[in-house]
């Protein structure tokens, strides 16, 4: 089974800017690697541990603008690799609304590729 397949979702490579907020902290500011409706992957500048609940707020670049999408996830995996700390995060919670600027974002992604 390839990783693709078991993630689920088709990802996206991206550069955006991501914060997080782990178990409360003060945000912290990461850089995405790639995106699905699943899921990001991050390099981030403080470690971050497996399993640790994050909240995340992410800029969707838009033809009108920006668009913040705000939800929760968790940790899925982290290392570290070439002094940054690689985060996997998978989504939990996401409204509705984020959601569908989110699956709107990504398949101009696709349609692009």
């Amino acid at each position: 089974m390839t990783n693709e397949e078991k993630r689920g979702s088709t990802r996206f490579s991206i550069k955006q800017l991501i914060d997080i907020s782990a178990e409360g902290d003060v945000f912290i500011s990461a850089k995405g690697v790639d995106l699905s409706t699943g899921g990001l992957s991050c390099e981030a500048n403080k470690p971050l541990e497996p399993m640790t609940p994050v909240y995340i707020m992410l800029g969707l670049p838009f033809v009108a603008g920006e668009h913040l999408v705000k939800c929760e996830g968790y940790v899925a995996h982290s290392r570290m690799e070439n002094g940054k700390c690689v985060v996997g995060i998978e989504f939990t919670d996401m409204p509705e609304e984020y959601r569908s600027m989110l699956e709107e974002y990504l398949s101009a992604l696709g349609h692009g590729a």
